[in-house]
């Protein structure tokens, strides 16, 4: 019994020590667990969230290095660009200046052309609706013209006059195509232009009293003889480009008459058209702003186009009216479609549309006013030359009605 009493004891203190043993492995753990949940359980999620957002800004800090990049590159390919089209015209003008005692480059309303000798010098002016054509000869007796000058004049001069006549704008258009007549009214074209020379301008030229000293140091006189176009020169031109104008038109949701009439507004439909900014073509383009712009619209893709893209009838109307889209549907989306936002959209062409937005758009409540309201607003407060070509440009949509089927 002793013994039994003996061993239930010696088994009740085996499994105290058991029961102590595991109590201590428990507690062990327990500790362990607590240990692992007194640090923050988020410090690692935040870890790894710092971690991914320190390469996310590394991945967008590097495409913004790499948009910076390709657009300083952008400005210096178009800065080149430039420096080659000055050099290019100063190297031309030198040539000229040899002869002539000032060189005329073309402008927004006039396209100028020399003979490949720069004997002879046409100015087309699409406004005005006059050729001038004139002609250096080699001085002879004064106070009266030799047989010789006479006809070197009559030479140079009908040269000249097929040579602008046979000029196109593209492929498929004559830049002067129906818009040179005689007086009985049939139309010139360059096989006939000898004739007409002979019967219509010669008995007309002007010849200048005195020579003058050229820098080649020929003595030379200057005879000009200046034509009229046809009364209907303008609308011949505006029929030439209707096609392309309504076809860009209708791609971009565009009123054909607001194209036609920013059109003439900036260059009469000179394909030509060049100004100092400098703008190119029917629609006066940019390079390095609109046309830009324009073009990444079109294709997705940013380039600088160069003076001869531009002065391209079709590629010019096409990033036109691009550019006019991104201005009716990107910088004043916020207007509602209507008279108001013609305006606005006609001024931006001229200003930049960043000089709306904040000069007009910035301290005035636009879609609280009325369409002749904004219109009064926009005459008062945007610069001059801006007044006068909002005034031009809604007066001169009203002329294609008819043209474009309205």
């Amino acid at each position: 019994m002793k013994c039994a009493n003996k061993g239930r004891a010696m088994e009740r203190r085996l499994r105290l020590v058991t029961l102590g043993v595991a109590l201590t492995a428990g507690f062990g753990f327990l500790g362990g667990f607590v240990y692992a949940q007194s640090a923050d359980p988020f410090e690692q999620i935040n870890k790894r969230f710092q971690e991914r957002k320190s390469a996310g800004e590394d991945s967008l800090q590097s495409l913004q290095d790499q948009f910076q990049a390709k657009r300083a590159a952008m400005e210096e390919q178009w800065r080149k660009r430039e420096m080659e089209i000055e050099q290019r015209w100063q190297e031309r003008k030198r040539e000229i200046e040899k002869k002539w005692a000032q060189a005329q480059r073309s402008t927004q309303r006039e396209w100028v052309d020399y003979s490949p000798g720069n004997d002879s010098r046409s100015i087309v002016n699409f406004e005005d609706g006059t050729v001038e054509i004139a002609t250096l000869v080699p001085a002879a007796k004064p106070g009266r013209l030799s047989p010789e000058q006479l006809a070197s004049a009559q030479a140079e001069i009908t040269r000249q006059l097929e040579q602008i006549l046979s000029e196109k704008a593209d492929a498929k258009r004559a830049i002067l195509a129906g818009q040179m007549a005689t007086s009985k009214g049939k139309l010139v074209e360059p096989k006939t232009a000898k004739a007409f020379v002979q019967q219509e301008v010669l008995p007309n030229l002007v010849v200048d009293d005195k020579p003058t000293e050229s820098r080649d140091g020929v003595s030379r006189v200057k005879m000009t003889a200046t034509l009229k176009m046809t009364p209907d020169h303008l609308k011949k031109r505006a029929q030439q480009y209707l096609e392309t104008v309504q076809a860009e038109s209708r791609r971009r949701q565009l009123d054909p008459r607001l194209v036609l009439a920013v059109i003439q507004t900036e260059s009469y439909f000179n394909p030509k058209a060049e100004s100092h900014i400098p703008a190119y073509g029917l629609m006066q383009l940019v390079p390095r702003s609109g046309a830009r712009d324009a073009y990444n619209f079109v294709y997705n893709d940013d380039k600088v186009l160069d003076d001869e893209y531009l002065f391209q009838p079709g590629q010019n109307v096409e990033l036109g009216a691009a550019y006019l889209h991104l201005l009716m549907n990107k910088s004043f989306s916020d207007v509602q479609p209507g008279d108001k936002k013609n305006y606005l959209v006609i001024c931006a062409y001229n200003w930049g549309p960043g000089n709306v937005r904040k000069r007009i758009m910035g301290p005035y409540r636009i879609q609280e006013l009325s369409d002749s309201q904004v219109f009064a607003l926009l005459s008062e407060k945007a610069p001059e030359e801006t007044r006068n070509y909002l005034k031009r440009v809604t007066e001169r949509m009203s002329l294609y009605e008819d043209l474009v089927g309205r």
